[in-house]
């Protein structure tokens, strides 16, 4: 019996030692897989979260540009004769490494020697008619056309060798591009262009139309166009930290029908394999581009977490207190990881919706908030008004104090609307100096007696710096099924009539 239970015990012993083994192995197995898949599913958040913090960056950056363009066009519309110097003032703290401004006014071939006489008068130097020759790229006479675009007032901040004088026209790529946006009245962009330091680029060109309240804007009132070229490398690059440049692989595509997925620009850091990648899509003026991230063996690396796998391997044989800390570890990751996604998202929900300088509401929530109040109000009878109002003479503050008081007097100013106004106005920047105010629920007598007292509040005290500072405000109220852009069209209306009846006070909207 003796040595049969001696057998026995050592058997036992034997099936305890395998069968701990298997549990220990089965355990650490079953620890292993979770936390790999943790781990993919943490690198994969914040991948996405590095990819929506850097497209928030690249779409501000666009939208920057954009608005930047708009305001060289609008100070070109609100002034009658702009020389070489107040171009320049204007213009050249707005232009950034990469970029070049320039003014193309419209010349009748018959205007063309009193062009040159007035053009020199103004200042303007080393002014010579010519055309490049798109073949060659040398300089040659005038072609005779019945108008020319020619450029008259460039301002840069790179070797860019272009000379004022040169009619636009004669290269076919810009004469489409400008034809494009004098038929649409809209900003557009060109296809990808090698610039003359030889790196690649896009063209902006902006359409200058004489507004005037007596006549519509039509192709005889076009004054010329503001264009504008900028290095691709700068548009994605500036401005992001470098560990940031390091972390994305990021490529820029053209998609139209002719070029359908062209890339036109490449980052520099090399794409590493995985399995995580993601595209954006991105609209500037009339062209549609497509974003592509993929991670970088820096983002990789950052975000690896092979050693917490060496080191479970390991120590398998603490199973029980590797399987608490793995719990642990699972849990506070994923709750970090939530927080931050949270964090994150909101911080991108409020930097899309507002606006950089003032903090009130820019102008894509501002026409979101419209559209869906004017359902709201068309669904419940509710009544709904609205006002426009901007800044006098800002062009004079910008000019008299520079931007930076200009700046400080738009804060300063949405500072003093928000303390007048209720909780359910909604005070948006539409523009350069335009603002609009929601009046939800507001009848127009309201909302006028509200606009006058803003009017008043604006104006009862100065401003640091600039002084007395006054604004021209427009009052509509929505009429029911009425457009968003007939409400807009009247309320923009009521404002530009409040300027030209002397500025500093309330106009109402025609009915």
């Amino acid at each position: 019996m003796m040595p049969f239970r001696k057998s026995a015990l050592k058997a036992s012993d034997v099936t305890l030692c395998i069968l701990v083994c298997l549990a220990g192995v089965a355990v650490t197995s079953l620890v292993l897989i979770l936390y790999h898949g943790s781990e993919q599913r943490t690198v994969a958040v914040a991948f996405q979260l590095e990819v929506d913090e850097r497209f928030s960056r690249l779409q501000r950056r666009f939208t920057v540009q954009d608005l930047k363009l708009d305001t060289v066009r609008r100070f070109f519309i609100n002034a009658d004769d702009v020389t070489e110097k107040e171009f320049m003032g204007f213009v050249t703290p707005l232009v950034e490494e990469g970029e070049t401004y320039g003014w193309v006014p419209r010349i009748l071939e018959q205007d063309l020697q009193v062009f040159h006489t007035k053009a020199l008068l103004n200042g303007t130097s080393d002014f010579a008619y010519h055309e490049i020759n798109p073949i060659t790229g040398a300089e040659a006479p005038l072609t005779r056309r019945p108008e020319h675009m020619v450029l008259l007032y460039l301002s840069k901040r790179d070797d860019v060798k272009v000379t004022p004088g040169m009619d636009v026209l004669a290269r076919p790529d810009r004469e489409a591009l400008l034809k494009k946006a004098r038929e649409t009245h809209q900003m557009v962009v060109s296809q990808p262009l090698k610039m003359s330091n030889g790196q690649a680029g896009v063209f902006f060109v902006a359409p200058v139309f004489k507004e005037s309240s007596e006549a519509p804007v039509n192709d005889e009132s076009l004054q010329g166009f503001i264009v504008s070229t900028i290095r691709l490398a700068s548009l994605m690059e500036q401005g992001i930290p470098l560990p940031s440049l390091q972390r994305l692989n990021v490529t820029l595509s053209l998609i139209d029908t002719q070029h359908q997925e062209d890339n036109i620009y490449q980052s520099l850091s090399p794409a590493a394999p995985s399995p995580l990648n993601a595209q954006r899509l991105l609209k500037v003026a009339d062209q549609n581009y497509l974003m592509r991230f993929r991670p970088t063996s820096t983002f990789l690396s950052a975000n690896s977490h092979a050693s917490f796998i060496s080191l479970i391997a390991v120590f398998g044989t603490g199973l029980t207190l590797l399987m608490t800390l793995m719990v642990y570890l699972l849990i506070t990751q994923r709750a970090r990881a939530l927080s931050l996604v949270e964090e994150r998202t909101q911080d991108l929900r409020l930097l899309n919706i507002t606006d950089h300088l003032t903090g009130v509401y820019n102008r894509r929530h501002f026409e979101e908030l419209m559209e869906r109040l004017l359902i709201e109000a068309n669904d419940q009878y509710q009544p709904l008004s609205l006002i426009m109002f901007d800044v006098d003479h800002f062009k004079r503050i910008n000019d008299s104090w520079g931007h930076q008081c200009g700046d400080n007097v738009l804060k300063a100013l949405c500072t003093r609307i928000r303390s007048a106004t209720r909780k359910a106005d909604l005070l948006c920047r539409t523009g350069g100096e335009e603002f609009a105010l929601i009046c939800p629920g507001s009848e127009l007598h309201d909302t006028k007696r509200l606009a006058e007292k803003l009017r008043a509040v604006v104006s009862a005290l100065p401003f640091e710096e600039a002084g007395q500072v006054t604004c021209s405000f427009g009052v509509a109220a929505w009429m029911p099924s009425e457009s968003f852009d007939a409400f807009m069209r009247r309320a923009d209306s009521a404002m530009y009539s409040a300027k030209s009846k002397g500025r500093d006070q309330v106009q109402l909207a025609n009915v």
